[in-house]
């Protein structure tokens, strides 16, 4: 089953936790200020820690007989921020794409993981006016979506969008990949994006402008009751956009995005008290893919997929 063959049959799947939030908080790990953990490839003690966390993740999926979308440690791995960090003239995209590529194909035979190559917004993913127009973000973002889908990844996914018009400009560029492509946003609980659009219009504005629509819409870095009230929103002025949504990856702390920024303290909470908040939302919205973010570990995501699992089922 390819990603296309998977969105069309309807199954369900898990998502990943948190990466770069555990990779930051581990004292041993050092991370490059421009690109994060993008640079960890390069380094034995990073590969590791990196194939460590991204195998949990996929161990977890196989052992409740999931489909898993993993993401690539790209998020902040931007053309200019690689010319600004020590790895400038590396390929970091692509190392990071076959770096992930070469860890499934550890896993042999079983349900798929696939392989999303991810991309954040250009400037503060909290702060909707760093964000760049659509015409400038397609250029922006162009030569890191490129770079992604010449690796072999199997979609590409831009991830905490503060801003539509930013993630119009890149929605176009992804459209030019011939790739499946996800638009995420960061909302706020009254269904906005944090530039203040109402999360179904910034939906249908990109399925109707975009040359190529997404292959669906994700929210993450949000707690499960942020976004369960902002569906509640979502569904009674745009009835059709809780289709859209594909895929959303919840934190563990039910905080208005400015408390968590850059945030010292990490909250967190039960494993079980997660699993089934998020998986509640796929109950109650038809959620498909469900993961984790900021505050979530292994146990987390391996507590998600056994409760998905066993509805699946049911």
């Amino acid at each position: 089953m390819d990603f296309s063959q998977f969105l069309a049959s309807g199954a369900i799947a898990i998502a990943e936790g948190a990466v770069l939030e555990r990779v930051r908080r581990d004292s041993a790990i050092v991370l490059d200020p421009r690109i994060l953990n993008g640079g960890l490839v390069y380094d034995a003690a990073g590969r590791a820690r990196l194939a460590e966390i991204h195998a949990g993740y996929m161990t977890s999926a196989r052992e409740a007989g999931l489909p898993i979308l993993a993401f690539t440690d790209t998020w902040r791995c931007s053309r200019s921020a690689i010319e600004a960090s020590r790895f400038r003239g590396f390929p970091v995209n692509e190392d990071n794409a076959r770096f992930l590529i070469g860890l499934r194909a550890s896993f042999g035979e079983g349900p798929p993981i696939f392989i999303g190559g991810i991309l954040g917004p250009s400037g503060d993913a909290y702060k909707p006016a760093d964000s760049l127009d659509r015409r400038a973000a397609r250029e922006f973002h162009r030569p890191q979506i490129e770079a992604l889908a010449s690796a072999g990844v199997d979609f590409l996914h831009l991830a905490t969008a503060p801003n539509v018009e930013e993630a119009l400009g890149v929605a176009d560029a992804m459209a030019e990949t011939g790739l499946p492509y996800i638009i995420g946003f960061v909302i706020r609980r009254t269904g906005v994006v944090l530039d203040r659009t109402p999360l179904g219009r910034a939906m249908e504005r990109i399925d109707a402008e975009a040359a190529r629509p997404p292959a669906g819409f994700s929210v993450n870095c949000v707690h499960a009751r942020v976004l369960e009230t902002a569906l509640e929103s979502v569904a009674a002025s745009h009835p059709d956009a809780c289709r859209r949504l594909l895929t959303f990856q919840a934190n563990t702390a039910d905080k208005e995005v400015e408390e968590l920024d850059e945030s010292d303290e990490l909250h967190t909470e039960p494993v079980d008290v997660f699993a089934g908040r998020v998986a509640g939302l796929r109950g109650r919205f038809g959620l498909r893919v469900l993961g984790g973010c900021c505050g979530t570990q292994g146990g987390h995501i391996e507590a998600l997929a056994k409760r998905l699992a066993c509805e699946t089922v049911a």
